[in-house]
């Protein structure tokens, strides 16, 4: 096996090909391989709160001007700064809402509404 690092499915595939002679361990690998596989198929289930939490901050920075801290929202929606990272996280992710870097790293990330023509 060369240095190149192996993912948990290739690493499962290389054992079961090595020990072939050995039913319990090809049975082994063939059932983490397919859990592997299932757990990448498998949708994660959208949590309402979240999805609330975020359409409010999305419908709270398209209504304003300039771009704001996590703390300038979480005041102005009654959420905790985690509750409005996270909800930021998902919205920036999905390229709704965009980061706007400080000028000095000493001062904190701002947000924005990306504007859709």
């Amino acid at each position: 096996m060369a240095n190149a690092q192996k993912t948990q499915k290739e690493m499962y595939t290389y054992i079961a090909e090595l020990l072939a002679d050995n039913p319990e361990v090809v049975d082994f690998c063939t059932h983490k391989i397919e859990q592997l596989d299932h757990r990448k198929t498998t949708p994660r289930k959208a949590n309402p709160e979240v999805e609330e939490r975020r359409t409010q901050i999305k419908t709270f920075l398209d209504g304003t001007a300039d771009p704001l801290t996590v703390k300038d929202i979480a005041d102005a929606l009654g959420y905790s700064s985690p509750q409005v990272t996270g909800a930021l996280r998902g919205l920036v992710n999905a390229g709704a809402v965009e980061v706007v870097e400080p000028e000095q790293k000493s001062k904190a990330k701002m947000y924005r509404a990306v504007v859709s023509d």
